[in-house]
């Protein structure tokens, strides 16, 4: 699997796919948002990248921006692992094994940090772009 079948593990890419050729690879992305919410068995992971898309969205149109957000959602966590969680978990990499018939097993590691969970489902929660002050990813 290449680093842009991303969109082929995780479910509604399709605004994503439309917008770039080739999605960015989430290694090459800033970890920026993580959100574990044990109440609806869900993990949120925020990426932010200056990767901008080729055919960007119409709403996009009427406003500058410099950065992309992509909000992954993975449903239906469990077994979730969590060792430590420092600032440079914001330079993780992710790994997506897909498993037949249970879902998709989820690792983010980085110095100092490492998080895992196997998830039923997922989803692109969210897909924008904004005016960014300074990012250096």
């Amino acid at each position: 699997m290449s680093a842009s079948d991303w969109t082929a593990v995780i479910g509604a890419t399709d605004e994503v796919t439309h917008a770039y050729t080739t999605p960015p690879d989430l290694n090459t992305c800033r970890l920026y948002y993580t959100q574990i919410d044990e109440r609806d068995a869900s993990v949120t992971l925020m990426f932010e990248t200056t990767a901008l898309p080729e055919r960007p969205p119409l709403a996009w149109a009427e406003r500058a921006y410099n950065t992309v957000e992509i909000y992954v959602k993975f449903t239906g966590v469990r077994g979730l692992r969590v060792n430590g969680w420092q600032f440079s978990a914001r330079d993780a990499g992710i790994t997506l094994n897909p498993r037949e018939g249970t879902g998709t097993r989820v690792t983010v590691e980085a110095e100092g940090s490492y998080l895992a969970f196997t998830a039923s489902g997922s989803t692109v929660a969210r897909f924008r772009s904004y005016l960014s002050a300074g990012t250096s990813c």
